[in-house]
């Protein structure tokens, strides 16, 4: 009997992983940050090239794009840039597509929510159809290469890990929405999803119940690959989910907590793709950026 693809893909995804390890501590930005799958990229933090030494992990080693990070308060005054394609429609290289500019104020996400947002920008021919937004938990599952290229790169998941499967590949009902926050409830040497150690607690399918949001731009003429692609978790509607237990909430707050990345191209035979991961911001700056979105909303009244 024939695997679902999206199983396929699960499995697939988490054999040819990539490493960015940062110092902790970037800024936390105010006010409105940029929110267009990647056409600019103001209120956001260069963090490295994709093939920088000391922060690939696994993967093929021509994948070239840049790759940035933000953290903000979702202020009420945030918009959505650029002209959403309808699903179906060719790329042209300069509208997104994903969630829709309503989403960043209805479902799980709400004004004055802890935003966390990974960006990644192509910079030479290689493209993405399927990303996976990583928390590693401690910090103690994903490891970089000695060096760019070198095979000696770790990578698995652990209990409370979490992973966001973000596609456009047709077995995806909204294209590069995030199709399922995933916490992973036992060990996975391999980092294969097929040994069933993991939730999907909201469901498999994109919904605005997700504490995720993802937006891309298309390459001119595709209905599948990106030019740049933007992911973002909600850690105030994690919290708020069930309490925040067994939601992932915790692996926002654990020391050592890193944010990783895997991209790729499924429209190649081979699947090219690599994984990156960097530090994600220490509990007090994230504790800050709560303090300013309640400032804000006092400001506002």
């Amino acid at each position: 009997m024939r695997k679902s693809p999206a199983i396929e893909n699960l499995r697939s995804a988490f054999h040819v992983p990539v490493v960015v390890v940062l110092a902790v501590g970037a800024s936390a930005h105010a006010g409105v940050v940029d929110m267009n799958g990647g056409s600019s990229w103001s209120g956001w933090d260069f963090i490295s090239n994709g093939q920088t030494s000391g922060v690939w992990v696994q993967g093929q080693t021509n994948r070239t794009f840049d790759i940035y990070r933000t953290q903000f308060t979702l202020d009420a005054g945030q918009v959505l840039g650029g002209n959403r394609l309808a699903d179906g429609a060719a790329g042209n290289g300069l509208d997104y597509t994903g969630d829709s500019g309503s989403s960043l104020f209805s479902g799980s996400w709400q004004a004055g929510d802890r935003i966390i947002g990974v960006g990644v920008n192509y910079t030479g021919g290689t493209r993405c159809t399927t990303a996976y937004l990583q928390i590693d938990v401690f910090g103690d599952n994903i490891a970089p290469a000695s060096t760019f290229g070198a095979l000696d790169g770790a990578f698995s998941h652990d209990v409370g890990d979490t992973a966001s499967y973000i596609t456009s590949m047709p077995w995806n009902p909204g294209r590069f929405q995030t199709k399922q926050y995933t916490i992973w409830t036992g060990p996975s040497s391999g980092g294969g999803a097929g040994e069933g150690n993991f939730i999907t607690p909201y469901g498999a399918t994109p919904t605005l119940d997700m504490p995720t949001r993802s937006f891309a731009i298309l390459e001119s003429g595709s209905t599948l690959r990106a030019l740049s692609l933007q992911m973002f978790i909600n850690v105030d509607a994690i919290l708020r989910s069930n309490g925040g237990a067994t939601y992932g909430d915790g692996n926002f707050f654990a020391p050592g907590t890193r944010i990783g990345f895997y991209e790729g191209d499924q429209t190649i035979s081979d699947f090219a793709s690599t994984n990156q991961i960097f530090a994600i911001p220490a509990p007090g700056a994230l504790a800050l950026l709560g303090l300013a979105g309640l400032a804000g909303r006092r400001r506002r009244r």
